[in-house]
């Protein structure tokens, strides 16, 4: 085996885009991203020519020294011991010949699948673990969370959604729960649409998404954020917004209750030749929905005066790699719940996957807690899927002096990795 210490970043994304690890943090995106601040490069292993694993690092400035980071990374066969040793080795001695305080690793690997409650269905990758703590590693597993901030270094709890068995949109519906079903079908039948935004767009999305974040108070991410990675990540990136066109609503609503007064007219002229219970229950039903027509018109029009046409109920950001489909930040108008844009999204998201070809839709971050205290959770559930506890990080000094000296100043000044 020979250890690659420039790879060229080429040669490495056409190995991670095929590798069934990989993950949205090792695209070509993240890197140039994580590289308008930061050093990066690419590593790897080659075997009888072939790259047999690799990864993208980026580097931090610590106190005492650099922090070398691979996030999502290694791409390789995990259960090759023999290629995990010798990967890590290499690593860790080019990393400190660049003068490294110290190497961590997020590796792209689960430490148990749950059920939907949380009970523990199976475990993983506990080999791994032991390789890692008996070659001097420190192992810092995910928590559940109280916060809703997502893990800085780790991946955290994840939810996923298997989508290799489904080829239509009509089996992929059919994975979601009734009531996800019920409210797509309402979100589709009331007008609701999905924007793909423009990047002069994206100060709007900033918008949406600042104003949920300091509603469920977590840190957003910068505009500068949204509109490097639209830039750097290109197509692979969907800025989406679930809309409706209150001005086309209050139409069909008007529309419908033409019809509704077509079918009462003709049941009156029924009624006139014969009175029966049946007819009249038959008016009734079409009256009330005619009520309801006119409470949704009330409600649109104030809606326009107070937001004007067009509302904006939900919007997320997702980043599509061969492996997934990443389902990353998002808002949702709570007071526009009534139109369920929020399920429409994700319907319309996985269908993007489907037609891609892609295996997996990651909703990514749960905070781990079953109890029935995370909201999102449960909306996430509503879809099908499965959660995991990720297996958490890794890192290994390699300058042991200044790295204690360095946790001593972290611990002293309340500094946590993990925020």
């Amino acid at each position: 085996m020979e250890f690659i210490s420039e790879l060229s970043l080429d040669e490495y994304e056409l190995f991670g885009k095929q590798h069934p690890l990989g993950r949205f943090m090792q695209l070509r995106g993240q890197y140039n991203m994580n590289k308008q601040s930061k050093k990066v490069g690419c590593i790897g292993v080659k075997e009888d020519g072939r790259l047999v694993a690799g990864s993208t690092y980026f580097v931090d400035h610590a106190r005492m020294g650099d922090i070398y980071s691979m996030w999502a990374g290694p791409l390789m066969d995990y259960s090759n011991q023999e290629l995990v040793s010798f990967f890590f080795g290499e690593a860790e001695r080019f990393f400190k010949q660049q003068g490294a305080l110290a190497i961590r690793v997020t590796p792209p690997l689960d430490a148990e699948q749950l059920d939907n409650q949380g009970k523990v269905v199976a475990q993983f990758n506990q080999s791994f673990v032991e390789l890692m703590v008996n070659s001097g590693y420190k192992h810092v597993e995910q928590h559940p969370v109280t916060d809703n901030r997502i893990p800085l270094i780790g991946l955290g709890y994840e939810y996923r959604k298997d989508l290799r068995p489904i080829h239509s949109v009509d089996e992929l519906r059919a994975t979601y729960s009734k009531q996800a079903r019920n409210d797509i079908k309402r979100a589709e039948k009331l007008g609701v649409y999905i924007d793909r935004l423009s990047y002069d767009e994206l100060p709007e999305f900033k918008k949406q998404t600042a104003a949920t974040a300091e509603r469920r108070s977590f840190a957003d991410k910068t505009l500068h954020f949204y509109q490097s990675a639209y830039q750097e990540y290109g197509d692979d990136v969907y800025y989406l917004m679930a809309r409706l066109n209150l001005d086309d609503f209050i139409a069909r609503n008007k529309k419908e209750i033409e019809q509704l007064q077509q079918s009462i007219d003709k049941v009156d002229a029924r009624l006139e030749k014969k009175n029966t219970p049946k007819l009249q229950r038959r008016k009734n039903e079409f009256l009330q929905q005619i009520k309801g027509k006119q409470r949704n018109i009330t409600q649109a029009e104030d809606e326009r005066k107070a937001y004007g046409n067009v509302l904006t109920l939900s919007g997320g950001m997702f980043c599509t790699h061969p492996q997934e489909l990443a389902y990353l930040f998002s808002f949702n108008n709570k007071q526009f719940g009534n139109y369920h844009g929020q399920y429409l999204l994700q319907d319309y998201v996985m269908q993007i996957a489907l037609k891609k070809h892609i295996p997996t839709y990651n909703f990514y971050m749960v905070t781990g807690n079953f109890d029935g205290s995370d909201g999102v959770l449960k909306f996430k559930q509503s879809f099908g899927g499965t959660p995991y506890r990720t297996i958490g990080w890794f890192e290994k000094p390699l300058k042991p002096i200044l790295y204690r000296v360095n946790q001593v100043i972290k611990t002293l000044i309340g500094h946590n990795d993990e925020r």
